[in-house]
């Protein structure tokens, strides 16, 4: 510990009153934390979509169906922040964090992140102002505590990450590649045991005219995705040092992996011996449980089984309590130290570079007016249309629920035209708000198609 923390550390524990707070004090806080509320607002609404797509479509009766409703791989989105606070306000009650504020350092990282911000509210790319909400936190503990204590509490800003959605085409490019894995996995296990099964594409084929179809929900990005951030809690608490954290924090994704494998091969193997209702019944959501607790009792062991192979190789790894060296003195009042950085002029460059963000941000997320409206679909579609010498005659055909999902709007035209000696023609056109998504990989279509 440098000698000025200490020397500072002794003075207080001694009997020195802590340094007073102001108004202006507070007042500074509560405009960053309105500032960053007004800016991220849109921003955090869409993450809340992207965590519970059901919550954004019409007849989801209650929280539960809206929460539980969807395919979604970020369901622990909202416990990332949490769980991010709890540490950083543990951090703060048990080691020493230094304030050496770097004005023009943050400042910089602070005006980047901002940039970054408004750049992605323009496009309307929502996933990089979710990184460039970290960058912002960042800019704000360089420029009022400084580089010494970003190093203290880097931790609970970056994990920060796994509550930031991925795009959607990145996504479906993950599930495609991971539903295939997956399948072709779980047959091979269940191979193993003399169970004659057969997989094409995502169908698993079984004895006595069963099939079962590998969905999204069983490819394992979900389970890959919840412990990775397990794993990099873990690999931040354990007792190993060095690169043996990162390798830690590594080993998730082939334990997700192979955890998820295996859930397939028991999904088969119920399948086989009761029915395929049971295997994508009761024993489908049981078996998501359980393969996250498979997982994370996997990762508690790599531990194990790093400190068994040096215990065996005669170089023990010795245990040392968790912030060993970094413990403060129960007399050092740092909250009000923390604090109090806000009325040092580094705080008013932040206070000054959010409320223009905010100001910029807020302009640049307002919804743009619908398109939909009976006069543009009359135009877009005519109930009637004279082509290739024939007059063609239109209907309205309703678009399935699974449809509109994958579509993500109900706000679409779904018409098929028919004229004499001619095959029937359908058309389909979605009326997209505020949505840049332009393509999709090929099995969204299928999906919208119930397969």
């Amino acid at each position: 510990m440098p000698d000025d923390i200490k020397m500072k550390i002794q003075t207080l524990s001694n009997g020195a009153k802590p340094p007073k707070q102001d108004k202006w004090t507070w007042l500074g806080w509560l405009i960053v934390i309105a500032a960053l509320g007004v800016a991220f607002a849109h921003n955090f609404g869409e993450m809340w979509i992207r965590w519970y797509p059901a919550w954004n479509h019409t007849g989801v009766s209650s929280i539960y169906q809206g929460v539980t409703g969807g395919e979604s791989y970020y369901t622990h989105g909202p416990l990332v922040p949490l769980v991010s606070i709890i540490i950083l306000l543990v951090l703060m009650k048990i080691i020493v964090i230094p304030v050496h504020p770097r004005p023009i350092l943050g400042a910089v990282v602070l005006l980047a992140a901002a940039m970054l911000h408004i750049a992605a509210c323009f496009a309307r790319i929502n996933f990089i102002s979710g990184f460039a909400f970290i960058g912002i936190l960042v800019g704000i503990v360089l420029a009022l505590w400084g580089v010494q204590a970003l190093r203290k509490i880097w931790f609970p800003l970056l994990f920060l990450v796994f509550m930031v959605p991925l795009p959607e085409v990145t996504i479906a490019q993950l599930n495609f590649r991971l539903k295939f894995l997956a399948a072709d996995w779980g047959v091979n296990l269940v191979r193993l045991t003399g169970i004659l099964v057969e997989r094409v594409g995502n169908k698993v084929f079984l004895e006595g005219d069963k099939s079962l179809v590998i969905a999204n929900v069983c490819n394992g990005l979900r389970t890959l995705i919840s412990v990775m951030a397990f794993g990099a809690i873990y690999a931040y608490i354990c007792t190993l040092k060095g690169l043996w954290k990162p390798v830690i924090f590594l080993m998730a994704i082939p334990v997700a992996v192979v955890s998820n494998a295996l859930r397939i091969a028991s999904l088969i193997l119920v399948a086989h011996i009761w029915t395929v209702e049971t295997a994508t019944g009761w024993y489908h959501d049981f078996s998501g449980l359980m393969i996250l607790v498979m997982a994370y009792l996997l990762m508690f062991g790599l531990e194990k089984v790093i400190l068994w192979l040096y215990a065996i190789c005669g170089k023990p790894v010795g245990r040392q309590p968790l912030f060993a060296g970094y413990r403060r003195d129960p007399g050092d009042h740092q909250k009000t130290r923390l604090l109090g950085a806000m009325r040092s002029p580094s705080g008013l460059i932040v206070v000054f570079v959010l409320i223009i963000t905010s100001v910029i941000a807020r302009q640049l997320q307002k919804q743009q007016p619908t398109i939909y409206d009976e006069n543009t679909v009359k135009n877009v579609l005519p109930n009637q249309v004279q082509l290739m010498g024939c007059e063609w005659f239109g209907y309205d055909l309703e678009l399935d629920k699974k449809s509109l999902i994958v579509l993500e709007t109900e706000d679409a035209i779904y018409r098929s035209y028919v004229c004499p000696y001619q095959p029937e023609v359908d058309f389909c056109v979605v009326f997209s708000q505020d949505n840049r998504k332009g393509t999709h990989p090929p099995d969204l279509c299928l999906e919208g198609g119930g397969q």
